[in-house]
């Protein structure tokens, strides 16, 4: 009689394996699903811009491109600050934009570039605004 219940403890032993091996699997399945989904929200969250990193974007264009621009020319001519866009095109950057987009929800912020520039321009509270901004930033400038 013993004979059998060693073949049915075998058979036990082979089926608890079979279930443990089962449930592992299982479980390493359900991991590599979890960890998948967190890397995906991680760079779902990386490509859609925060509001901090689409300020920074849009202010760092700015001082890459208003130096090209005519009107800054003049403006910092007329302010007897003619070849010193270096020392100033930054503080200007800033104030032209920190205040209009500190304004705006991140996901105004996030569809920004996605809308014409006349939406933009009313976002920003319309050409009057960023006109008197223009001439505030501008006659606030000092070297430092």
């Amino acid at each position: 009689m013993t004979e059998p219940q060693t073949e049915l403890s075998a058979e036990e032993k082979a089926a608890k394996l079979k279930k443990a091996k089962a449930k592992i699997r299982t479980i390493r399945i359900w991991a590599w699903i979890i960890m998948a989904l967190f890397l995906s929200l991680f760079f779902l969250s990386q490509c859609a811009l925060s509001k901090p990193k689409a300020k920074a974007a849009i202010i760092e264009s700015c001082i890459q491109n208003i130096p090209f621009a005519e009107k800054w020319q003049a403006d910092l001519k007329a302010r007897g600050l003619e070849g010193k866009s270096d020392a100033v095109i930054q503080d200007y950057c800033v104030c032209m934009w920190d205040e209009p987009l500190e304004k705006l929800t991140e996901k105004q912020i996030q569809s920004f570039g996605k809308i014409s520039a006349e939406e933009q321009l009313k976002l920003l509270g319309g050409a009057a605004a960023f006109e008197a901004r223009d001439k505030q930033c501008v006659a606030g400038l000092k070297v430092k």
